[in-house]
This record gives structure tokens, C-alpha cells and sequence, in this order.
């Protein structure tokens, strides 16, 4: 059930109505049976392949709570790892296999026939969510073998911890600090659900409103480069820029405000991130909850900053090179992940170079040429995360850069009517939320109905049909 939905939206109402009706552990039953219900709903033998592992992971989570040093950690490691490679990461390495050896027994065919032959069935299906469960998931694992998580769920809680449908396909990545307690007190002030509404249909606007209706412009030239000239090229990766950001982040508004509605605040995931001054401001402020658990799982493993200065820069390339690689089973994103650890490296070293005392006040003009310089790096990199090889998104750059010829889109207004907006939500997120604590019950009724009841009619005006979130793919 896609969120823009209408059968989300009544699968909602449903939920939302029911849940505040019943009180005590069963209210946690009952949302925990409408998120696997949720689930389900896309594929009932893989929801079942995600609950059986939801429960593997909270058996071997007890154990290790019991005795850390445990053999059950390793084995967590394995089988959830493994389980993310299997269906994820299979085909890309069976690729390479087969490019190095040439071999038959390497080739797609053989592949097909195999599973055909054994299971009955051609291909591996990659499941939804398999990437944000799965880290959360090892989160939690990592943090209970540390001593870092002390609380002991029980499977309900676990289970919901995991299977929460808001924020289940595509984030944001939650830590067991930010959810379990929640569950002790389990009711929402009128704030809570006046900001909550807010942010449903803020989100619907950015998803629907912009990004949806940017995606038919923009992704016939990423699928063929070599058609349109230079400015189109160049207009389309800009383009991506705003539809990704109001594409994921409309997504994360959406989740924060439906949980919210159930009386469960979210992390944020976004706060203003093309207002960043460095790649390395950028990396605090876009998919936030994927940056911490990258920094707190794989570089801070691997040394941080903490070892030689040489060595300091390899553990930024080699973390972020496993952030891109975790987007998708393609080179593009191994690229595009190495593209920022490597400039995020010449950033420290300009800073030590410079060796420059931070400046109490930034001067606006630095500040602006910082927004730039981040802003224009994230659309170069853009190719390397959108274009579906890196044949096209090579030749979408060199295309930008000696200005080819070619055919040209008539929709370049669009596009940059969408990206002004993209900047002025980027601006908001740096103000506090709607509506606003000092505002009366009254005024913030009068404004939720006045923004629900604009949103909801450019929705009828402007919904270009739904397309599928861009995360729901990683």
C-alpha cells in the first residue's frame, strides 16, 4: 500500500480509529498485527519471511543480553547480513563472477534454470525494506552486545520496534533510544496530533505535488542521455535534486506525521540539507538517521579520526563508499558513495591546511559560496545515483560539459519553479514546525483546516498519477 494511496488511506483510518479505542497491551497487539497486516499486503509469503526473522533476531538479542560474549553475535551478524547479500547482492557478484570467468555456470540463464528447476521460480525477488529493517535491526544488535541497550523487550515490542508500518519501508532508521520508552507512555498531547496532521499533508505535497510531477520530465533522460543536449541534461539532473528531496523527504514527513498521529514521534531525517555550507554539513543534515548509523557502525569501528591522518581520510572514502553500495547492487552507487568520502577527505585536509581559528560569525558571502559549491557537488553527483549505468551517467556529464546538441525539453520552467520551491521547504525546515506551540487550540485548527483544504486541491489539480518513492527501491 503506497502512502498516496487510497486504500492506505482507509487502511489508516481504520487503524488510527481502533487504536486509540483500545487501551493497554493490546493496543501494542493490535498495531503490531496492522503493521505486519501492512506489510503483507505487498507479499504475504516474504511478510512471514520477515516476521520469522524479526523473531530469530529477538531470540539471539536475549541471549546476548545474558552473556555478551556470547556465540549467538557473530551468528546474528551472519544471518542477518547474509540475508540482505542473498537477495540484494547476489546477482551483482554473480556478474562479476561471470565477466571474470566467463564461465556458463556464472550466466543469468543458468541462474533461471536452477531456481526455475529447484523452487519453481525464475528470479530473486528483492523484498521491500530489506535495507532499513536490516540495519535497524543490527543496530540493535550491535548496541545490546555493547552494553548500550539494556531494555530487555519483549517479542511485541521488538516486533513493533521493527515492523512499525510508518516508518518501515523507507525510514527513518530508528535506534531503540528513540522508541522503546515511548511504549511506557502511550498517549499523545493535541500538539503532538495538531503537528502530525500538519506533516501528513506537507508531505503529500512535496511527493505528489512536486516530485511526482517531475519524474515524468526528467527520467526519460537519465534512461537516454544521449537524446537531449546539454541544457536538458543539465536541467534534468537539477530536477532530480528537487524531486529527490521532496520525493524522500515528503516520504519521512509523512512517516514522522503518521506516527505521530498513533503517539509516536519519529527522528527527523532532513533538516535543510541544500542550505549546507560542505559536503560535510550536508552528510549532518541529508538522511540523518543513515548518517549516524554509518558513522557509529562503520566508521567509528574502523578508527574514525582517531588513527594517522592518512588513514583517517581511507576510513571516510571506504565508509561512504558502503553507504553508496548499500543504495543499490550497481557500480553507479559504489561511484557515487566514493564520489562524496573522497571530497568529504579534501575538505579535512583544506581545513588542516588552512588551519584557520573558526570564525564565531560566518560572513554571508562565504556562507553563500559554501551553499553553492554543496549544492552544485550533490548535482554532479546525481548521475552516478539516478542513471541506471555508468555509460549513461558518464555521458549525461560530458554531455552538460561541452554543451552537446540534441533535443531539447519544453519543460524547463517546471523545473525550476520546483527547484525555488525545493529551497523555500529547505528554508522552512530551519524554523520551528506548524503549528507553532505559542498558537492558540483555535487559530491552529483554523490554519490545519485552511492548509488540508489547500493541499487537498492541488492534489486534485496536480496529482500526475502516483509513482513509487524513490527509497522504496533501496
Amino acid at each position: 500500500m503506497k502512502f498516496t494511496s487510497l486504500s492506505f488511506l482507509l487502511f489508516f483510518l481504520v487503524v488510527y480509529g481502533l487504536h486509540w479505542m483500545i487501551r493497554g497491551k493490546y493496543r501494542l497487539v493490535f498495531l503490531f498485527l496492522a503493521s505486519f497486516v501492512f506489510y503483507a499486503a505487498w507479499s504475504v509469503p516474504f511478510a512471514f519471511h520477515f516476521l520469522a526473522l524479526v523473531l530469530l533476531n529477538h531470540l539471539m538479542n536475549r541471549q546476548i543480553l545474558k552473556n555478551k560474549s556470547s556465540y549467538w553475535y557473530p551468528v546474528s551478524l551472519c544471518i542477518n547480513f547474509g540475508n540482505l547479500f542473498l537477495f540484494k547482492y547476489f546477482y551483482f557478484l554473480w556478474s562479476i563472477l561471470f565477466q571474470f570467468t566467463g564461465s556458463v555456470w556464472f550466466s543469468n540463464e543458468s541462474i533461471q534454470s536452477f531456481l526455475n528447476s529447484q523452487f519453481g521460480f525464475d528470479s530473486i525477488t528483492l523484498p521491500l525494506a530489506i535495507s532499513f529493517y536490516t540495519f535497524q535491526m543490527v543496530a540493535y544488535t550491535i548496541d545490546v552486545k555493547r552494553g548500550n541497550a539494556n531494555e530487555n523487550p519483549n517479542f511485541l515490542q521488538f516486533g513493533l520496534f521493527i515492523f512499525f508500518f510508518p516508518q518501515l519501508v523507507a525510514g527513518p532508521i530508528v535506534r531503540h533510544g528513540e522508541f522503546f520508552y515511548q511504549l511506557e507512555v502511550w498517549n499523545a498531547k493535541k500538539e503532538q496530533l495538531f503537528e502530525g496532521y500538519y506533516l501528513v499533508f506537507l508531505g503529500l505535497f512535496k511527493k505528489v505535488v512536486i516530485a511526482d510531477n517531475l519524474s515524468s520530465v526528467i527520467e526519460p533522460v537519465f534512461q537516454n542521455p544521449d537524446g537531449y543536449d546539454g541544457l536538458t541534461n543539465g536541467m534534468a539532473m537539477f530536477g532530480y535534486a528537487a524531486r529527490v528531496f521532496c520525493d524522500f523527504s515528503g516520504y519521512t514527513d509523512l512517516a514522522r506525521g503518521l506516527g505521530k498521529l498513533l503517539g509516536i514521534n519519529l527522528p527527523e531525517n532532513f533538516h535543510a540539507p541544500y542550505l549546507s555550507a560542505s559536503v560535510r554539513e550536508l552528510w549532518t543534515r541529508w538522511h540523518m538517521t543513515l548518517a549516524t548509523w554509518i558513522k557509529d557502525y562503520i566508521y567509528f569501528p574502523l578508527g574514525g579520526s582517531r588513527v594517522s591522518e592518512w588513514r583517517g581520510y581511507l576510513n571516510l572514502v571506504v565508509t561512504f563508499t558502503l553507504a553508496g553500495f548499500w543504495h543499490g547492487a550497481n557500480f553507479t552507487f559504489i561511484i557515487w558513495g566514493f564520489l562524496h568520502g573522497f571530497v568529504l577527505s579534501l575538505e579535512r585536509k583544506i581545513e588542516i591546511v588552512m588551519n584557520q581559528p573558526k570564525e564565531r560569525k560566518v560572513l554571508l558571502w562565504k556562507k553563500m559560496a559554501g551553499i553553492i559549491y554543496t549544492f552544485m557537488f550533490f548535482v554532479i553527483t546525481i548521475p552516478f545515483f539516478n542513471a541506471p549505468s555508468v555509460k549513461n551517467a558518464v555521458s549525461m556529464l560530458y554531455r552538460v560539459f561541452t554543451n552537446a546538441t540534441g533535443e531539447r525539453t519544453n519543460q524547463i520552467e517546471k523545473i525550476v519553479y520546483s527547484l525555488l520551491l525545493t529551497f523555500v521547504l529547505n528554508y522552512l525546515q530551519t524554523k520551528p514546525s506548524f503549528p507553532r506551540e505559542s498558537w492558540s487550540t483555535k487559530f491552529s485548527l483554523v490554519f490545519l483546516f485552511l492548509f488540508s483544504f489547500v493541499i487537498t486541491v492541488l492534489l486534485g489539480y496536480l496529482a500526475p498519477g502516483g509513482t513509487e518513492f524513490i527509497y522504496f527501491q533501496f
